[in-house]
């Protein structure tokens, strides 16, 4: 076989015509009669030349080397990837400096607050339940003290002291007269402090001025108010200032007081006055607490500590 530089495709015309007469006989060189010995060498080395495309000799690929391949080009598209992002980042801060990371703290903070501000009242709302629930609690385990100490003392209260106080000054104390209660293993120190009274001084109870002579019972004849949540208003004067007579109890937000009456039930009281105008924080017909103050009605509800 010939090849001619000049011809397109390196083939001489000789080789031309060959080839257009294999491809009119489907590529059998069996099937073309009237050749000469050199035009048969040349069909014969055109049919072999058609025949190693069918099947070149060549081993087939590793399976390793195919997945290395592949890995190579993930790899190469990663990596054109986070270029481009970077690019795109540093474009973005070179046209607009820092100002566009201050809009994306802007909406982070502003999502904050208004999650913040959705939560809040929620744990605030929880956190006065579980005070009012604590508190509640703590009435009813009192009331189960002063059940136990009157079936072991005839039907009375507790008392301390063997003279009762005839009035009241701010160096009275009268939540001692809850004493024996402790002592005696009906309650608990913890059992006189409402949770929300959490971090102050003193128990935050404040028990019903006992008059002298008439002695209060427990659970029987007049149902009365025993204990409830700390007076305001003795902390005030004690302090030397001077607060409104229908201020409620700190132990519960300024929101009301829980009382514990002689039948055992416990009360929630808006408003620190029951059978329509005896506030419990004073003794009756006192429009305000001073020192010597008398107490000496025992139908009256005031409670002291």
């Amino acid at each position: 076989m010939t090849t001619h530089t000049d011809q397109p495709g390196g083939l001489s015309p000789d080789d031309q015509r060959l080839l257009d007469a294999l491809v009119e006989g489907g590529f059998d060189a069996e099937a073309l009669e009237g050749l000469s010995p050199s035009d048969q060498r040349r069909a014969d080395t055109l049919t072999g030349l058609f025949e190693l495309l069918e099947d070149y000799p060549v081993e087939d690929a590793d399976d390793t080397l195919v997945h290395a391949t592949l890995a190579r080009i993930d790899r190469a598209e990663d990596d054109r990837a986070a270029r481009l992002a970077f690019e795109n980042a540093a474009l973005d801060a070179e046209r607009t400096g820092r100002g566009r990371r201050l809009p994306d703290f802007i909406s982070i903070a502003a999502v904050i607050l208004i999650g913040a501000s959705v939560v809040w009242p929620v744990m605030s709302y929880i956190r006065q339940r579980s005070v009012d629930s604590g508190c509640n609690n703590n009435l009813r385990q009192m009331a189960w003290a002063f059940n136990q100490y009157s079936e072991d003392y005839n039907g009375a209260m507790p008392i301390a002291r063997a003279g009762l106080f005839s009035s009241w000054s701010p160096t009275n104390h009268n939540v001692v007269n809850l004493k024996p209660l402790i002592d005696n293993g009906y309650c608990e120190r913890g059992h006189l402090t409402c949770p929300g009274h959490d971090g102050l001084p003193g128990e935050s109870y404040s028990y019903q001025w006992q008059v002298p002579g008439h002695l209060p019972h427990w659970g029987t004849g007049r149902v009365t108010l025993v204990l409830g949540d700390r007076n305001p208003i003795i902390d005030a004067v004690r302090s030397g200032r001077s607060i409104p007579p229908l201020t409620v109890s700190i132990n519960h937000g300024g929101r009301g007081q829980w009382v514990l009456g002689s039948d055992a039930q416990t009360v929630w009281l808006v408003q620190p006055v029951v059978g329509g105008n005896d506030n419990i924080w004073l003794p009756a017909r006192a429009p305000i607490l001073k020192a010597n103050q008398p107490v000496d009605d025992p139908t009256d509800v005031f409670l002291a500590h």
